[in-house]
């Protein structure tokens, strides 16, 4: 397997994983149930963190610091851009059935708060708590931690 399908295949299970809270929260969607979302963002982190060190021992523990680290901003944007494209798909298909409002909201306000958090949350927050786990991965990984010296994987 070549780096890139490396890189693309984390990319495309954090993607997933975090597509699979945006439509467990629009089969539920109320406000208060916001915290599923941030389940998705988690697991999103969590699939960079684990991409990070497979990475690392998938080159025999001998990557620089500087290299698994853009190996893990990598896969986050790598994750970022298809979670958009999976959540502008299933916004796509929620909106034919019932709209973009909160149940709790009535059709008439036109309100699009929905689509803000949905869109922010898989934008920002991936992109804040991805980086977060590649560099926090990236120094956990490195076995000699004196030195920063090692292949450079990109």
């Amino acid at each position: 397997m070549t780096l890139k399908a490396f890189y693309w295949k984390y990319s495309v299970w954090a993607a997933i994983l975090n597509t699979l809270s945006i439509v467990v929260f629009l089969l539920n969607r109320q406000y208060q149930n916001t915290w599923l979302l941030y389940v998705g963002n988690l697991l999103f982190s969590a699939v960079v963190l684990i991409g990070v060190f497979r990475g690392y021992h998938r080159v025999h523990d001998s990557a620089s610091v500087r290299s698994s680290t853009m190996m893990g901003i990598k896969i986050t944007i790598y994750g970022i851009l298809l979670a958009i494209l999976m959540c502008v798909v299933v916004l796509v298909i929620n909106s034919i059935f019932t709209g973009l409002n909160d149940r709790s909201e009535p059709a008439q306000s036109g309100r699009g708060d929905v689509l803000f958090i949905i869109l922010s949350s898989t934008i920002a927050i991936n992109a804040i708590l991805g980086a977060l786990a590649a560099v926090i991965g990236a120094t956990v990984v490195k076995k000699n931690q004196k030195t920063e010296a090692g292949k450079t994987l990109y």
